[in-house]
């Protein structure tokens, strides 16, 4: 936990995901009162997802306040200043599911499968945190009743911590953004808001498809966020969020992943595969290597011809 001190001069509480004390796990699962839980404007490196159980409250973002109900759901992602308070004598019981990127990402080996959530769990988010749209989504009928339903195995598997539960509980955040996702679809068909929608995902994912086509050029961030008009600040934001990396760091494995394969089936010179997959130094290129495989290309190849 820390502070942290905005431009205008107010200062907002950043949780990491260790304080919630849980034993290093890469989620948190929580139900509480808001009567009794007033949260402060704060700030978390992690996803939250929160879903308004019963009653009202109030919802502070982006410094305006949203009444939420009963079968809200939303997203915040990380870095957006937000607080849940009471809302006059009304009362409100909320479930609260925090989660790192990576918990979800790595089920993944392309990111075209998790395409019916990616809309509802990584665009909306941002937009929200931009003030493009209003911070929640709310929720009837039956997919009310199975989010709910997910959400009280969740609490229950996390409270209780039987064998097995970490896996039962991504497989249920799986269920809950794909039911969700296509809820939100619907949603976007008939909003106004829904161009903007589907261009901010089709720029991150185009701009991952250039990576992996152009890896070996000389690739900047900001060359790339200009290519899909995005600012460089967002795009890194984005892109992050995406890919559970920087931009750095995902390039430099798409880079080793092809130099790896370049290793195993052609005889190249060390020195020629370092110019081929991007790196403009050979001392860099065996560095990087290194650290990423943690043996020398020479040796990598060695063991694996």
């Amino acid at each position: 936990m820390q502070n942290f001190i905005n431009s205008h001069g107010e200062t907002y509480i950043i949780f990491e995901m260790t304080d919630n004390n849980n034993g290093g796990l890469p989620f948190f699962v929580t139900k509480y009162d808001v009567t009794y839980q007033n949260r402060a404007m704060h700030e978390h490196n992690f996803i939250q997802i929160n879903y308004v159980y019963s009653g009202k409250a109030l919802h502070i973002v982006n410094d305006k306040a949203h009444e939420i109900v009963k079968g809200d759901i939303f997203i915040i992602p990380p870095r957006v200043p937000h607080s849940i308070v009471k809302k006059d004598d009304e009362n409100a019981i909320i479930f609260e599911f925090e989660f790192t990127p990576e918990f979800i990402n790595q089920n993944f080996h392309d990111l075209s499968e998790a395409e019916v959530f990616i809309d509802f769990a990584y665009i909306r988010p941002f937009l929200v945190s931009k003030d493009l749209v209003k911070p929640r989504f709310n929720l009837a009928g039956s997919v009310r009743t199975a989010v709910e339903n997910i959400l009280k195995e969740v609490y229950e598997e996390y409270t209780k911590q039987r064998d097995g539960f970490e896996l039962l509980i991504r497989a249920q955040l799986l269920h809950l953004l794909v039911l969700v996702g296509r809820e939100f679809r619907q949603y976007l068909d008939s909003s106004e808001t829904g161009q903007t929608y589907r261009y901010q995902k089709e720029c991150i994912l185009e701009a991952i498809h250039y990576i992996e086509s152009n890896y070996y050029e000389n690739l900047t961030v900001d060359s790339v966020a200009r290519r899909y008009a995005l600012s460089p600040s967002y795009f890194r934001h984005l892109f992050k969020y995406f890919t559970s990396r920087t931009f750095t760091e995902y390039l430099t494995k798409v880079r080793i992943s092809k130099a790896l394969e370049l290793l195993e089936t052609t005889d190249q010179k060390i020195l020629t595969i370092c110019y081929d997959v991007g790196f403009n130094n050979v001392n860099h290129f065996n560095r990087i290597f290194k650290r990423e495989m943690g043996i020398s290309p020479l040796e990598y190849r060695k063991q694996n011809r």
